[in-house]
């Protein structure tokens, strides 16, 4: 019986194959496992042509940012583990671009100016960054706004170092002269206040106008009109828009996310979701003062150095000032408010 030939080179044959198997498989697993790490912030992508831009719009499924050198738009990620904050609308960051196939990676969050936050049930809310004013729409009437969410809304703006300019809307419904008692407050603070009506158009060439070469920041409870205004000053923007709603009287929500859109001759605004409260975050209460224009610069001349300006301080200035006409007794009735919420903690987000 004459011998089979050897099956030596079959099974080195066969060896070979499983090993070149075995290194795909590998180098498949290694891959999937940097991009993982890379999602949870672990490890980043390589910096290799990056850019700076800005963000326009912060979602839960990513960031839009446009680039600086021809403002193009680029969906990015941001991998937050281990990294701080998430961007906000406004930030100025390096990023890698987005590409045919891959989306972008915000590599860094660049030195921001300025910064509106405030508490959310138990969680500080970062909102937008490097605005140079916001505007505070409110309105007396569908839906009633009331006072002391402007007066948070504006304590949070000053904490922020933002300038304020409060709006007040819907004045075709109430007529002017109701629409200047209800904005007095603030006017007599030392607040600018416009009054418009997104309906109409009255007011808001001016408004225009305090927009125009700026950045700024659109605010406000919901049902107010934020996005009736600005479709009205930003051609082809066509926003939706929604009722007030009949169960409630509050207005439903129509923004859910912060974004940016340009002037018609320059300038920026940013849309934001309208808040049914607001409360600010202002570690030491006793620097709320400074954040009541009226109610700071008086605060030197009471006969105690440490004043809390309650009804029961004895000197307050601040307290006689009230009493003289000086001071509108809801804007001190609003501090009181909130100084004493303020020491009560955050109260998971809701101030009284």
């Amino acid at each position: 019986m004459g011998q089979r030939g050897s099956n030596k080179p079959d099974v080195e044959r066969y060896l070979k194959g499983r090993k070149r198997e075995t290194e795909h498989r590998a180098n498949v697993l290694a891959k999937r496992e940097r991009q993982k790490k890379a999602v949870l912030g672990e490890e980043a992508p390589p910096a290799d042509n990056t850019l700076t831009g800005t963000i326009l719009t912060r979602a839960k499924s990513g960031l839009m940012v446009q680039a600086d050198h021809d403002e193009s738009h680029h969906w990015c990620r941001y991998p937050q583990k281990g990294r701080g904050a998430m961007p906000v609308p406004g930030d100025r960051v390096s990023f890698l671009p987005q590409t045919e196939t891959t989306d972008g990676w915000v590599e860094e969050i660049l030195e921001r100016k300025n910064l509106l936050r405030r508490w959310s049930f138990g969680r500080i809310k970062e909102i937008a960054s490097n605005m140079e004013q916001v505007l505070i729409l409110a309105t007396p009437e569908e839906p009633v706004v009331h006072p002391r969410l402007v007066d948070r809304m504006l304590v949070g703006a000053s904490v922020g170092k933002m300038d304020a300019l409060i709006v007040v809307n819907k004045i075709d419904l109430i007529g002017m002269d109701t629409a200047l008692e209800w904005s007095k407050p603030w006017r007599m603070a030392g607040y600018d206040v416009l009054h418009i009506s997104a309906e109409t158009g009255e007011g808001l060439e001016v408004l225009h106008g305090r927009l125009r070469n700026r950045v700024s920041l659109l605010a406000g409870a919901s049902g107010v009109g934020k996005s009736t205004v600005l479709n009205r000053l930003i051609e082809d923007l066509d926003l939706d828009t929604s009722a007030i709603s009949e169960a409630t009287g509050r207005g439903v929500h129509t923004t859910s996310f912060t974004r940016l859109f340009p002037v018609p001759g320059g300038g920026v605004v940013a849309d934001s979701p309208g808040v049914r409260e607001f409360h600010p975050v202002l570690d030491d209460p006793k620097e709320l003062e400074k954040h009541f224009h009226e109610i700071g610069s008086r605060s030197g001349e009471c006969a105690y150095t440490h004043c809390l300006h309650r009804e029961d301080s004895d000197g307050c200035a601040v307290r006689a000032a009230v009493e003289n006409g000086e001071i509108h007794p809801l804007r001190y009735e609003s501090y009181q408010i909130l100084y004493t919420s303020l020491l009560e903690g955050p109260l998971r987000g809701r101030g009284r």
